[in-house]
């Protein structure tokens, strides 16, 4: 009994410090990044053994750079970036919209002006007011993104 309660007390303070579940068959199905939904997630990623097949196949929300999922990567500088971001999109240019198109895979210069001019021209429909969450920036700029098939190809793992 201490070494199951020890073993889940030693996976709850890990996915604690990290802030969510990681990736996994829980983190695909569980999205929301409540505390107890994140512990579901968890809990789910570690009974299935999800995390350890996806992170080896790379499915699940798992990269090959790591547990970290590319989209909590871009949640994350959102997060901290929102403000000048925001700026940033609305003009269309500027550092931290450049490091974002990097990070959504558009690494040459007719990749990043693309996505600056796509980020302006669906401004409003990424950052629909004032109070848009970061988690909110990124799954709107994921689904404007998924219908731009002409940016895809010029930005890969977008």
């Amino acid at each position: 009994m201490k070494k199951v309660l020890f073993t889940v007390l030693f996976l709850f303070s890990a996915s604690a410090f990290a802030g969510d579940s990681g990736c996994g068959l829980g983190s695909v199905i569980i999205s929301k990044n409540s505390k107890g939904l994140q512990l579901l997630s968890m809990t789910t990623n570690s009974f299935f053994l999800t995390q350890p097949l996806g992170i080896t196949s790379g499915t699940s929300g798992c990269s090959s750079r790591g547990i970290v999922m590319n989209d909590k990567e871009v949640q994350y500088f959102v997060e901290v970036n929102q403000k000048e971001l925001s700026r940033e999109m609305a003009q269309g240019h500027g550092q931290l919209l450049a490091t974002l198109a990097n990070m959504k895979g558009c690494t040459d210069t007719q990749a990043l002006m693309a996505f600056g001019a796509f980020t302006q021209s669906s401004y409003t429909s990424i950052i629909p007011n004032a109070n848009t969450s970061p988690s909110e920036v990124v799954q709107n700029l994921n689904k404007e993104l998924a219908g731009q098939k002409e940016l895809q190809s010029v930005c890969h793992g977008s």
